[in-house]
């Protein structure tokens, strides 16, 4: 299975997106999500993350995040 970077808005700090990315596995099969939306979600995490500088001073809400996951994927998880 492919699973497409997600795009970003810029590229300021990496540390951390391993840990975003690995946030959005969880997040997919704590929810019983298909593999292709679990990767998309992780995908899209990292890319969020790595638009900031630092571990974890990035926020969005769900609606902000399903607004961009449509835009990178085409669909709605």
């Amino acid at each position: 299975m492919e699973i497409p970077a997600a795009k970003t808005n810029g590229l300021l700090d990496p540390t951390g997106c391993g840990d975003a990315f690995r946030a959005g596995l969880l997040y997919g099969i704590m929810n019983e999500l298909d593999w292709e939306t679990t990767g998309r979600i992780a995908s899209l995490l990292g890319a969020i993350k790595i638009e900031h500088h630092g571990t974890q001073n990035h926020r969005f809400d769900m609606a902000d995040f399903k607004d961009r996951y449509q835009e990178n994927f085409g669909s709605i998880f």
